[in-house]
Formats: structure tokens, C-alpha cells, sequence
């Protein structure tokens, strides 16, 4: 058994397919697939299921990956404590953020990052909760900015801010001629939300449960792939929207919006950052989690840098 070997498990587990892990592997496939069928032959179990057009990993390869990625990441350690450059703010972090965070945190966190530490380069990545979690166990990411609720054992967590949601509606709707808007006056009937899947259309039902009447159209008339199809919609005049406080930064994009502040208590959510916890770059996350606080100062709640778990 070799780390190579380990390596091309990971990969195929990720990519469900041989060619694209020999290519990310930087090896011919049938090097690969002669390795990992050596492994197989060696543990005594089928990791992999070939079918002609799919790859299934078995319940016991499921295991033997989840290890490998393990054993991968302590040989990394070791490889980033014998290098000469022992600078944890120094090197890529891969930095992943759901949909209803990235196009409102990247674009002023990372001029912040690049201001400050310039050698430490950003690679970002968006989608959904779920899915940054897989890629943060996986080691595809490094660090991801979630909402709470959010819980994995294998993955440490630190607060960041809280954010108030806020109604956005078009102009010469009824809201523009209050100084405030109660949850309790938005009729369901006309609230644009998210699609089914998505953590911030949950927190909008948990803090509206009756935009979820089974008599209410959203639920099975028109609802947006994301935030900016959603601020479109409702510049059309097809209803309004709840939406957080970062993304009325580009408010002024859309002409013929207008929002008004939730009257107490304001709904809102955490934002947290996740890591796993055998990453070795400790430094960093403090650095993304102070530099993330500073790119949205004055816009959100800051709270204490304190770890979590």
C-alpha cells in the first residue's frame, strides 16, 4: 500500500471516474486503474463498482476513502512542517461560501486580502451548504462561510456576524409608505423566495412560517434560482422579497427598488467559518475570519473571534 495508491482512491471517489482522476492524478488511466485494483487485490474488498458508464463506490470503499483522505492529509502535515517555508499565511487557501454570501463577501474580501497579505491568494468557490461540507471533508476546501444551523463533528466552526434580513419590495408598493414593515404584513401570496434546498429560504419560513401556506402561489408558482434573479423579479414588479443586509450593497444596481427595516425583533441569521479540523493553517482562518469582519464593517454585527468547537 502506497500514498499514490491512496491518492487515486480519493481521486475516483471524488470524480466517479477513472479518466478524469488519472488526469487530475497526472497518470495514464490504466496506471491508475492497475494501482487501485492492486489495493483491492491487497485489502481483500471491492472498493470500486465499474459499470460502462458509472462508477459506484462500495460501503466498504466509502470507508477506505474516508481513511485515505485522512492518512493524505497527516503526510501533508508532515510535508508542510519539514518545508523550508513554514509561513502559514504564505500559499492558496481555498475558500468556498453559499450562494447567498459569496457575491456579496468576495468581491470586498479579497481586495482586503490581497491588500494585507498579498501572498496568500484566494481560490473561491460558491454552492450549496451540503455540498461545502462534502468538499471540506474531501480537503477540496479549506475554510467555507456558512449560516447557522451548521453541525459536523469532524469540522470546527467560529462566528463571525449576525445580519438582519430586510424586505426589498418596488417602488409604490404599499411598504414605501411605512417607516418599518412587520413580518406579519407580508402576504404570502407574493413573496419571492429561494428555491426548495436553500438554507436562507428556510430561515425566511422559519421567521414567516405562514409564507409556507399550502394556499400561498410561491409555493408552486415562481420562485428564483438565486438572490439576483429574485431583486430582477421584483424590479419587475412580479412581488418582493426578503433578502440579507449585504446584498442591498448593490441596491443601487437596480432602479425602482425600495426596502424599509423589519420591525423588532428583526429576523436574522449567524454566519459562521467552517474548517476541518486537522488543517494545519490555523493562522490563516483568524486572518480570513478578521479580514472578512474588516471588507464587512459597518454593514453586519461583528461578534468575538472565538472557536467554537
Amino acid at each position: 500500500m502506497t500514498l499514490n495508491e491512496l491518492r487515486y482512491v480519493v481521486a475516483v471517489a471524488q470524480t466517479q471516474h477513472f479518466s478524469k482522476a488519472a488526469e487530475l492524478c497526472n497518470i495514464s488511466q490504466p496506471s491508475l486503474s492497475i494501482a487501485i485494483k492492486k489495493l483491492e487485490d491487497e485489502l481483500g474488498i471491492t472498493i470500486f463498482q465499474r459499470g460502462k458508464k458509472k462508477i459506484d463506490i462500495t460501503p466498504e470503499g466509502e470507508a477506505v476513502a474516508q481513511q485515505a483522505q485522512r492518512v493524505i492529509e497527516e503526510a501533508d502535515k508532515l510535508n508542510y512542517l519539514k518545508s523550508k517555508q513554514k509561513n502559514p499565511l504564505k500559499g492558496v487557501i481555498r475558500l468556498g461560501a453559499i450562494f447567498t454570501i459569496g457575491p456579496y463577501l468576495f468581491p470586498s474580501l479579497i481586495p482586503e486580502i490581497r491588500k494585507s497579505h498579498p501572498d496568500m491568494p484566494l481560490h473561491i468557490d460558491e454552492d450549496y451548504t451540503e455540498n461545502l461540507r462534502k468538499k471540506l471533508l474531501q480537503a477540496e476546501l479549506d475554510i467555507a462561510v456558512l449560516a447557522q444551523p451548521f453541525s459536523d463533528p469532524a469540522l470546527e466552526t467560529m462566528e463571525i456576524y449576525t445580519e438582519d434580513f430586510i424586505p426589498v419590495f418596488y417602488e409604490g408598493h404599499k411598504f414605501s409608505k411605512q417607516s418599518k414593515v412587520s413580518i406579519d404584513d407580508i402576504s404570502p401570496n407574493e413573496l419571492l423566495m429561494l428555491g426548495k434546498g436553500n438554507c436562507f429560504r428556510d430561515q425566511v419560513i422559519a421567521a414567516c412560517p405562514k409564507c409556507l401556506s399550502p394556499h400561498a402561489q410561491n409555493d408552486d408558482w415562481v420562485v428564483g434560482s438565486s438572490l439576483e434573479t429574485i431583486r430582477h423579479m421584483v424590479a419587475m414588479e412580479l412581488g418582493i422579497t426578503v433578502m440579507p443586509i449585504t446584498a442591498l450593497a448593490k441596491q443601487t444596481d437596480y432602479p425602482g427598488l425600495d426596502s424599509r427595516p423589519f420591525v423588532e425583533p428583526v429576523p436574522k441569521r449567524r454566519i459562521i467559518l467552517a474548517w476541518r479540523a486537522s488543517f494545519p493553517r490555523k493562522e490563516a482562518i483568524m486572518v480570513i475570519a478578521k479580514c472578512l469582519q474588516k471588507a464587512l464593517q459597518g454593514q453586519v454585527d461583528l461578534l468575538p473571534l472565538n472557536k467554537d468547537k
